[in-house]
């Protein structure tokens, strides 16, 4: 199954392949406001752009990574689905050598058994080193992720742990660390046939190299579709703090029809040097044609750390990636590269991987030809001097 989120609402694939199609709104009514349009001119572009990882030559899916940079290597979780035709979301790792050589993929986070809230699903990851005592143990790196209980919608996010990023298990924290936003164990019914999505599409980073966290994430519900963030204190899972979320500052953003853009999906890194945090996000509206689910274009944007925190000015638009820097008709759940605090690896360069997949006609939601079966990861760098 895939999950797309839009206005509280979400588009599924799914496994009788079944499609509920709805396309991203450009209303723009659920952030920014004020400015010309235009966000300001796009300063950089994208060059060295390689495919990273994809499931060659058989019907699976690779997107929506999470990338940690090291002297040595680069780790890369991701979503993928372990048999081919089959719309079930893992957690995948892999390592990227410095020539390019990919290591075999491993899933590593797999759903829960029955009855419990992350039984069907288990996606969106994003991993951080810090100190996370569990359990009776202090792991090194935790990795958040989006969980679901029901086929099609009722996301909410969870937490894993381990001593080091090649486990190839990792130990889920016992329940929910984000739940959904409303009461109950049913979804939450908007009308017309739709239901709120969820809380998802977590990015994490860290403040202190400990239990510090700013952890960010996606809510669809009632009151919209929004990015919020949270101050959270992880050092001790034995009463974890979640901070209350706030609303991401959206002034800044604008979508392909120059009017004020809504976020979802985004994935974050922090330069403490530069007291900036940057961006990735995708543009809205998706195109109209199949696949509807999934957007044509990302973005990414800087903002002071103050800014960012104190929810005032604005971002900065740096980048834009779309068909003509990817080659393919969408570019869709994209990462930066990070280190392992999910701070900037390279005060020079920031690598960018995003997902790509083709479009109809060259796919159709039917048996064998979902547009899923062509999505793979790849990569460019953007210079920043």
């Amino acid at each position: 199954m895939r999950k797309y989120l839009f206005r509280g609402v979400v588009a599924v694939v799914a496994m009788a392949a079944v499609t509920i199609a709805v396309s991203c709104t450009d209303d723009g009514n659920d952030g920014a406001s004020g400015g010309n349009g235009n966000g300001g001119a796009v300063k950089y572009e994208l060059s060295d752009v390689v495919k990273v990882f994809g499931f060659d030559g058989q019907n699976r899916y690779a997107y929506c990574p999470s990338v940690m940079a090291t002297d040595d290597m680069t780790h890369m979780w991701f979503c993928g689905n372990p048999d081919e035709n089959v719309f079930v979301d893992n957690i995948y790792h892999v390592t990227v050598a410095s020539d390019g050589t990919v290591s075999a993929p491993v899933s590593v986070l797999q759903p829960g058994g029955p009855g419990e809230w992350d039984s069907q699903h288990v996606c969106d990851p994003s991993v951080v080193r810090g100190e996370f005592a569990y359990d009776g143990h202090t792991y090194s790196y935790a990795m958040f992720y989006l969980g679901s209980s029901l086929e099609c919608y009722y996301n909410e996010i969870g937490v894993a742990f381990a001593d080091d990023p090649d486990a190839t298990e990792w130990v889920k924290y016992d329940r929910q660390l984000v739940s959904k936003t409303w009461t109950g164990d049913g979804d939450q019914d908007l009308g017309n046939g739709a239901v709120s999505w969820g809380v998802g599409q977590p990015s994490a980073f860290s403040v202190d190299g400990r239990g510090g966290i700013i952890l960010t994430y996606t809510v669809g519900d009632r009151d919209g579709t929004r990015v919020v963030w949270s101050q959270c204190d992880l050092s001790d899972m034995s009463a974890p703090s979640v901070g209350a979320p706030r609303k991401l500052v959206t002034e800044g953003f604008w979508n392909l029809s120059g009017n004020p853009d809504y976020t979802r999906n985004m994935d974050f890194v922090y330069d403490p040097v530069k007291s900036t945090v940057y961006a990735v996000r995708p543009l809205n509206p998706c195109p109209a044609s199949y696949p509807s689910y999934i957007g044509n274009a990302i973005e990414v944007a800087s903002i002071t750390y103050t800014n960012f925190k104190n929810g005032f000015g604005g971002w900065a638009r740096m980048l834009r990636v779309d068909s003509s820097a990817t080659g393919f008709p969408r570019t869709h759940n994209a990462a930066l590269e990070r280190d392992g605090y999910g701070q900037l690896f390279s005060d020079r360069t920031l690598d960018v991987y995003y997902t790509v997949s083709k479009a109809s006609p060259d796919v159709e939601p039917s048996d064998g030809m979902h547009a899923e079966w062509t999505y793979d990861i790849y990569r460019g760098t953007m210079n920043l001097e």
